[in-house]
């Protein structure tokens, strides 16, 4: 009984050996790949499972990943629903429970825009500037967050640091027309006039005859003129 059990273990083997060889020769696999194959056996299964447990691990975070994505940005929706102090508790708790999403950084733009709205031009400054900073030239949110630096700045009456950002914006192309007018908005409320209208006459040199800028030639020109009146 023994004999037949060694005897039916020996043929088990040699069956499953038999299948694994006919695998690989029916992939035509050249002699010597074969032969790789059955020196590292070992070696590809541990590397296979690898792949296998890496590949699983990334699924499973992707999924949790677009769960979280969803869930800030239902949290964001409900949020900017809210009046008051409640949509700026809301927004905070959103920048702290989903603080690695675009739900996040919008929940950080509007609590700026609120404190813009609340007269808090040093914390809406701060907040832009710190958004600013952790983006790229050629993230749309850019060219907004330079406004909005540039808007808050103003208002605190921080001209030069104002400037800055305006200096910045007028090279954005879309953007020149806010980045001159903040400009030369500046030096209107220090009673430069003639250095604001520099500042225009620069930007309608830049625009030349593009008919796209029409209404913000138009805009500029009435500038020019309300100046000149005063000077």
């Amino acid at each position: 009984m023994a004999s037949e059990s060694a005897f039916n273990k020996r043929l088990t083997e040699e069956t499953s050996m038999d299948q694994v060889e006919g695998l690989l020769e029916h992939l035509n696999l050249p002699p010597k790949a074969i032969d790789f194959i059955r020196k590292n056996q070992r070696m590809l299964q541990i590397a296979l499972a690898v792949v296998v447990a890496v590949v699983v691990s990334l699924s499973l975070y992707n999924s949790y990943r677009k769960g979280v994505i969803e869930d800030a940005a239902s949290a964001l929706s409900s949020a900017l629903q809210n009046d008051g102090e409640e949509r700026a508790l809301s927004l905070s708790q959103i920048t702290e429970e989903y603080g690695n999403t675009t739900s996040a950084q919008w929940a950080k733009i509007e609590l700026a825009h609120l404190d813009m709205k609340d007269g808090e031009y040093a914390a809406a400054a701060e907040k832009y500037i710190a958004e600013l900073n952790s983006l790229k030239e050629d993230d749309p949110l850019y060219a907004l967050l330079l406004f909005g630096a540039g808007q808050a700045l103003e208002a605190e009456k921080k001209y030069s640091s104002a400037e800055d950002q305006y200096d910045r914006l007028k090279e954005l192309k879309g953007y020149e027309h806010l980045g001159y007018g903040g400009l030369a908005r500046i030096q209107e409320i220090q009673g430069n006039l003639e250095k604001a209208n520099l500042l225009y006459n620069n930007y309608l040199l830049k625009i030349g005859d593009d008919p796209s800028s029409g209404q913000a030639r138009s805009d500029i020109e009435a500038r020019i003129a309300r100046n000149k009146a005063k000077m």
